[in-house]
């Protein structure tokens, strides 16, 4: 089955883990549904989702676990996007066919960290990367940009660009960084003005945001929706944010509620982001 990435609402699953430093697949399977029946397309092993803290085989059961509970419940349209960063190429090429074998749809890729200062005088290495590892990969892949997570790597909206017309397979872009709004501004203009990138893709190209802050002005300068850790938090007001974003014409009462969950959220990003893995070890999810 081919699923759909649409704009919306992309929420980074965290891992959960049990006294014995396993994985909880029951609180897991609670939390996952709760934000899916929402219509919060889910993102495992991303950031939040402890990757780097997984083995090659928990990664690939994890995903696996994702598609059967989803299907398992009648969620079979709902696409799953799977964090395949490695090292290298050829590992995030490997780890993109793992993912895809075991039912995602889509790979987020952030740069790797380890060799950052050579990447950083060499800014075709990064465009390379990004342009082999999309024609190794069997789905289609994320860029995601998140400095703070990749030894202080920030991509340039130039930079940016010129992977995007150069790795067809590459589905959009997730800005967890600083002057985000800035540099969707020069992408939603290249998207705009291009018409091959979108005619070259099976779906229009994403362009997502990174926090949940700033949504009401992204979406309103060209940007198709978040991957925020806040949906894990607050899923019904992110939901009904992203509602109303969504809508035409709003009356008064509506834009005054926009604006309320609009600057509720953003305060509840402000702490979120420093407190990063370790705030949400320290939080219960409920429904």
């Amino acid at each position: 089955m081919v699923r759909s990435l649409n704009p919306g609402v992309y929420g980074p699953l965290p891992t959960f883990f049990d006294d014995n430093q396993e994985i909880d697949y029951a609180s897991y399977k609670q939390h996952l549904l709760n934000l899916a029946r929402r219509g919060i397309v889910p993102l495992c092993l991303g950031s939040l989702g402890e990757a780097v803290h997984l083995s090659p085989e928990e990664r690939v059961e994890l995903i696996r676990f994702v598609r059967r509970t989803l299907d398992e419940n009648g969620l079979t349209k709902t696409p799953i996007v799977a964090g395949v960063g490695g090292a290298s190429t050829r590992e995030t090429i490997r780890l993109a066919h793992d993912a895809a074998a075991a039912g995602a749809d889509a790979g987020l890729v952030i740069l790797p960290g380890y060799y950052a200062a050579g990447l950083n005088q060499d800014v075709e290495q990064v465009v390379q990367y990004y342009v082999e590892i999309s024609e190794g990969s069997p789905i289609p892949l994320f860029l995601y940009n998140f400095p703070a997570n990749a030894a202080g790597q920030d991509m340039s909206a130039q930079t940016i660009d010129t992977i995007i017309r150069r790795a067809p397979n590459l589905c959009g872009v997730k800005l967890t960084c600083g002057g985000s709004v800035g540099k969707l501004v020069q992408l939603a203009h290249t998207v705009r003005t291009t018409p091959s990138i979108d005619s070259c893709r099976p779906f229009p190209f994403l362009l997502l945001d990174g926090v949940i802050a700033d949504l009401t002005p992204w979406v309103q300068a060209g940007g198709h929706g978040t991957v925020s850790g806040i949906p894990n938090y607050a899923p019904a007001a992110t939901m009904r944010l992203w509602s109303l974003l969504m809508k035409e014409e709003l009356s008064t009462g509506e834009v005054d509620e926009r604006n309320h969950i609009q600057s509720v959220l953003a305060r509840a990003d402000a702490y979120a982001m420093p407190a990063g893995i370790r705030g949400m070890s320290r939080s219960t999810l409920r429904p």
